[in-house]
């Protein structure tokens, strides 16, 4: 059982990435609305891959996805946002996330790709760092 977590403020944007994840193999998924309740979630959940949106309510995805590499730094995080920049694909990949996508044209078929492929790198990246 893959075990994700999505952390959206937008119920719209939420029940489409649910409703995604939830085609994917053998996959359960939980949310949370707020950076400060999919913290919360994460540490209680333990999820194998994290969906986060940058622009949230109570916290930016940034701030979110350092709080969720400090209790996790193998933990795959996928960062999405509606309006996306070379700065913040950057600043997203330099904080730690495994991948960014904007929500603009995001397919079922985008998401599944960049869901495996995060949690494959990241399995080897503990593997490699363990021995």
């Amino acid at each position: 059982m893959t075990k994700i977590l999505i952390i959206d403020d937008s119920l719209e944007d939420t029940q489409m990435l649910t409703s995604f994840c939830k085609k994917l193999p053998q996959a359960s998924v939980e949310t949370a609305e707020t950076g400060g309740a999919g913290v919360q979630s994460f540490e209680k959940w333990h999820p194998d891959c994290v969906i986060l949106d940058y622009h949230l309510a109570d916290n930016n995805g940034l701030s979110v996805l350092s709080a969720l590499k400090a209790r996790n730094p193998f933990v795959p995080v996928i960062l999405l946002s509606g309006r996306g920049s070379e700065e913040l694909a950057a600043a997203a990949m330099k904080a730690g996330a495994t991948r960014y996508l904007t929500k603009r044209g995001l397919s079922m078929e985008m998401l599944r790709t960049a869901v495996e492929a995060s949690i494959r790198w990241m399995q080897h990246a503990a593997m490699m760092k363990q021995g």
